[in-house]
C-alpha cells in the first residue's frame, strides 16, 4: 500500500504543530520563517564509512606498489612494422593533395611508425574532412572517432530536446505540486521542518523560474536565489541551520544549456536538487560526526509531501535520469520508507535515540556515497576522512569515472591534489598504457598506486549487466572496447600494435569520454579536489569488431529508452529510427573490421557501402552545399554533421587551501578540438596501402579559481592556443 505519511507525523505531531503555527492555515498562507537554533548537532558513537563496494580481497589491492601494478597491468607493444610504410600505395597521392599540410613531417611519421597524425590539418567536422577525402578521390580509413563523433551529437541533440519537452514541464509540475501540499498541510509538521521545506522548494522554483520569487517564498531564498544566478566562487551560508561554504560556481549553465533561457533555468534548478543535499550525518573539519536531526526531520517530512499522484511524477523524473546516466550515490526518496521501517515505525523522531538513528543510517548504508563532491576542509592532515551521509531528492549521480577521481587524489592519497585524465583511462577504460604515461608520478605520490589498483579491480568486476544498464555506462563501455588490452591480437595490422598507435586509440578514448562528461554536466557527480563524381578507390575500418559491437549494443539501449522512458509520438518514433540507423550502419562496420582480421578481402557490397559515407552536395561553382550519406544518418539531426563543435567540460575542482600543500584553487577541464587529418599505412597480401581519415582531438587544462567554461568561451578565445596532452606530442606530426 503507497503511505503518504511516516512516524505518525501529520496524526501525532500535527495537532502542536498547529498550535504553533495557528490555525485555519489555507493556501494562501505564507509558512512563517523558523530559523530555529543553530544546529549543533549529535555526536556520534559509531563512524560512518564509504559505500562498501570491495571486496577484502580487493581492499587488499590498496598496499600495492607501483612496481607491483605495472606488473600487473603491462602493455605490451611491438613496433617493427614488418614493411616499408615509405612504399605504401596511394601514400604519394595522399601527400601530394594541396589540402595537406607538413608534408615531410608526415612522410617522416609514417617513416618511422606507419601512421602520422598532422597536427595542423584540421577540418570544421568530420563530415567535412571525410568529404574532402572523398572528392579527392582517396583512399579512405574509418575511424572509431567519426563514429563516436555522431554518437556524442545525437546523444546531445535528444536530451536537449527530452529535457524541454518532457523533463522541464514535469520538474514544474512536480515542485508545484510539493509547495502547494506543503502550504495546504504544513500544520502537519513541526515549524522547523515546514520552513526548511518552505525554503528548499522555494529555491528549486525560484531557479526553475529564471529567479522570479512568489508570495510563499521566505526572505532568505532571495539571498540564495542571487548568488545561485551570478554564479560565481564560493560563499558561505546558513543551510537548514548549519553553516555550509557552498560552490556557487557550479550554477553556471554551461554544455548545451547555455544560450537557452529554459534550459538554464532548468539547469540551475537541477543543480540545486541535485547537489543540495540534507546531510543526515556530517563529517566535520576534525574527522568527527555528527547526527543532524533536523536534516533528518525535513527528509521525512518532504517523503510526507508525496501522495500518490505526486510520487509517480517523481518517479518518472527519476527513472528517465537512471536510465541516461545510472545510479544514484545519494540516499533517496525510495529509501526513506524502508528506513523508518527499520527504525521500527516509532511515533515521532522524538521517540528515538540519536545513536539508534545514526546507527540505522550506517548499518542500512542508507546515504552512504562514493564520491565526494563538496567543500571539505580539514583542520590538519591525517587518516582519510568519512564522507557525509545524505539525502538528495534529484541528486546528481555516481559514476565510475568520477569515483576514479574522487579516489585519486587527497585526502584518498596522501599529497595529491590534482588528478589526471589518464587515471580514468586506466582505471575506468582499462587501458592500460596509461600507467606508463602516468610516469615518475606514481612513484612520487603514496598511496596512488594503491588507489588505482583498488579502482581498476572495481571497475572490471562488473559485470555485463552494469555495462548496459544505462546508456552512460554503455557509452563507457564502447570505450573501453578500444583499450588494447580488450582487443585480442590476432589479426591486428602491425601498424596498430605499436606505442604509439596505442598513444592514438588512448587519445580516441578520452576524447568521447569528455564529450560523455559534457553532454553529462548537469547529471554526474563531479569529483572534488552533394552528388559529385569522386569514389574512395580503397578503404580501411578500424580494426576493433567488438568495439563497433558495443555501439551497436549502445544503439540497443538507445532503442529500449524509448518503451522505457514512454517516449511517445513523433519524437519516440524518431528516436527509434535513429538508434535503428546507428545499429544498422556499425553491425556492417563490426563486419568489415572482422574480416580484415581474417585477412579477407572487402566485397564488392562493402566498398560500395563505404562510397555512401559521405556524398557531397556541390554547387556548380564548386560550393558545397550540403552533405548526405550514412554518416550523416549516424546522426539524430543530420545538419549537426556540418557543424563545428569542439565542446569542454568541467570534471573535477580542487578547492585549494594549505593541506597537503598550499594552492590556489582550479578546476580540471577537459575537452576536444578540431577534428584532425590521419593517414595511416597496413600492409596487405599485395604490399602496403595508405589510408586517409580523420581523429578527435584531446585536450585537458586546470582553470585558476572556481573558473567554469562554457562551450562559446572555448570555442571563440580558447580551442586554437590550447596545447595539446603532452603525452599526445610524440605523435603529432607539426610544421
Amino acid at each position: 500500500m503507497f503511505r503518504t505519511h511516516h512516524l505518525g507525523l501529520s496524526s501525532l505531531i500535527g495537532i502542536s504543530a498547529w498550535l504553533l503555527l495557528g490555525c485555519g492555515s489555507s493556501h494562501e498562507d505564507a509558512i512563517p520563517t523558523v530559523p530555529g537554533e543553530p544546529d549543533s548537532g549529535t555526536p556520534i558513537t559509531v563512524r560512518a564509512q564509504e559505500l562498501q563496494t570491495l571486496s577484502d580481497s580487493m581492499e587488499a589491492l590498496s598496499d600495492r606498489s607501483p612496481e607491483q601494478l605495472r606488473a600487473e597491468y603491462p602493455s605490451d607493444f611491438h613496433d617493427d612494422l614488418g614493411y616499408d610504410a615509405e612504399t605504401a600505395l596511394y601514400l604519394d597521392d595522399i601527400l601530394e593533395k594541396s589540402v595537406w599540410t607538413a608534408q615531410d613531417q608526415v612522410r617522416a611519421s609514417i617513416k618511422a611508425r606507419g601512421f602520422a597524425v598532422a597536427a595542423e590539418q584540421t577540418f570544421a567536422s568530420f563530415a567535412s574532412g571525410y568529404s574532402e577525402i572523398y572528392m579527392a578521390d582517396l583512399p579512405v580509413y574509418v575511424t572509431a572517432d567519426m563514429v563516436l563523433e555522431a554518437v556524442f551529437r545525437s546523444h546531445d541533440k535528444i536530451l536537449q530536446q527530452l529535457e524541454l519537452t518532457k523533463l522541464r514541464p514535469l520538474l514544474d509540475d512536480l515542485l508545484a505540486r510539493l509547495r502547494t501540499r506543503l502550504v495546504e498541510e504544513q500544520a502537519a509538521f513541526m515549524p522547523e521542518a515546514a520552513s526548511d521545506l518552505n525554503f528548499y522548494l522555494g529555491v528549486a522554483l525560484a531557479l526553475l523560474h529564471q529567479g522570479k520569487l512568489s508570495s510563499e517564498d521566505p526572505e532568505e531564498v532571495k539571498s540564495f536565489v542571487d548568488a545561485a544566478m551570478k554564479a560565481q566562487g564560493t560563499d558561505e551560508k546558513v543551510l537548514f541551520g548549519v553553516k555550509r561554504e557552498i560552490d556557487f560556481s557550479q550554477f553556471k549553465p554551461r554544455g548545451h544549456y547555455a544560450g537557452d533561457k529554459a534550459l538554464e533555468s532548468y539547469f540551475r534548478a537541477m543543480i540545486w536538487l541535485g547537489r543540495i543535499d540534507l546531510r543526515l550525518i556530517e563529517t566535520q573539519s576534525d574527522g568527527s560526526q555528527l547526527l543532524r536531526k533536523r536534516q533528518v526531520e525535513a527528509m521525512l517530512a518532504l517523503r510526507a509531501l508525496f501522495d500518490e499522484p505526486i510520487y509517480d511524477r517523481y518517479l518518472a523524473f527519476d527513472n528517465a535520469i537512471s536510465a541516461f546516466v545510472g545510479e544514484h550515490d545519494y540516499m533517496t526518496l525510495q529509501e526513506v520508507v524502508p528506513f523508518e521501517d527499520a527504525l521500527g515505525n516509532p511515533t515521532t523522531l522524538a521517540d528515538v535515540d540519536d545513536d539508534t538513528i545514526a546507527q540505522t543510517l550506517i548499518d542500512g548504508q542508507y546515504g552512504a556515497q562514493r564520491v565526494a563532491s563538496h567543500i571539505m576542509r580539514k583542520d590538519a592532515p591525517g587518516g582519510t576522512f568519512p564522507l557525509n551521509v545524505s539525502f538528495a531528492l534529484l541528486g546528481q549521480r555516481y559514476t565510475v569515472d568520477s569515483h576514479v577521481f574522487s579516489r585519486t587524489v587527497f585526502d584518498r592519497v596522501a599529497t595529491r591534489v590534482l588528478p589526471s585524465s589518464l587515471d580514468v583511462a586506466f582505471a575506468a577504460l582499462g587501458n592500460n598504457q596509461a600507467l606508463s604515461l602516468l610516469g615518475s608520478e606514481l612513484e612520487d605520490e603514496p598511496g596512488l598506486a594503491g588507489a588505482l589498483s583498488t579502482m581498476r579491480a572495481l571497475v572490471d568486476a562488473h559485470d555485463t549487466s552494469y555495462w548496459q544498464s544505462s546508456f552512460y555506462t554503455s557509452w563507457l563501455s564502447a570505450l573501453r572496447a578500444l583499450s588494447p588490452e580488450t582487443s585480442e591480437q590476432e589479426g591486428l595490422p602491425t601498424v596498430a600494435q605499436s606505442e604509439a598507435w596505442g598513444r592514438r586509440l588512448l587519445s580516441t578514448q578520452l576524447a568521447s569520454w569528455a564529450q560523455l562528461r559534457h553532454n553529462n554536466v548537469l547529471y554526474v557527480k563531479q569529483s572534488y579536489t552533394s552528388d559529385a563524381l569522386c569514389e574512395y578507390p580503397d578503404a580501411y575500418v578500424d580494426p576493433y569488431p567488438a568495439f563497433f559491437l558495443d555501439v551497436v549494443k549502445l544503439a540497443e539501449r538507445g532503442q529500449a529508452l524509448v518503451q522505457q522512458l514512454a517516449i511517445d509520438g513523433d519524437f519516440g518514433d524518431q528516436i527509434s529510427q535513429y538508434f535503428a540507423r546507428v545499429a544498422a550502419i556499425n553491425t556492417t562496420l563490426a563486419d568489415m573490421a572482422r574480416l580484415q582480421r581474417a585477412g579477407e578481402p572487402h566485397s564488392a557490397q562493402h566498398l560500395a557501402f563505404i562510397n555512401q559515407a559521405v556524398t557531397t552536395n556541390i554547387n556548380c561553382d564548386g560550393t558545397v552545399l550540403g552533405h548526405s550519406g550514412w554518416y550523416a544518418d549516424l546522426h539524430f539531426d543530420p545538419l549537426q554533421a556540418v557543424e563545428r563543435d569542439p565542446v569542454i567540460t568541467d570534471v573535477h575542482t580542487d578547492i585549494g587551501g594549505a593541506l597537503p600543500v598550499a594552492r590556489e584553487p582550479s578546476v580540471m577541464h577537459v575537452g576536444t578540438g578540431d577534428p584532425r587529418l590521419m593517414v595511416v599505412t597496413v600492409n596487405s597480401c599485395s604490399g602496403p596501402r595508405a589510408y586517409a581519415g580523420v581523429v578527435s582531438s584531446f585536450h585537458e587544462f586546470f582553470e585558476p579559481g572556481f573558473t567554469r567554461l562554457t562551450d562559446e568561451e572555448w570555442k571563440d578565445d580558447r580551442v586554437l592556443d590550447a596545447p595539446d596532452v603532452a603525452w599526445m606530442e610524440p605523435v603529432l606530426a607539426r610544421d
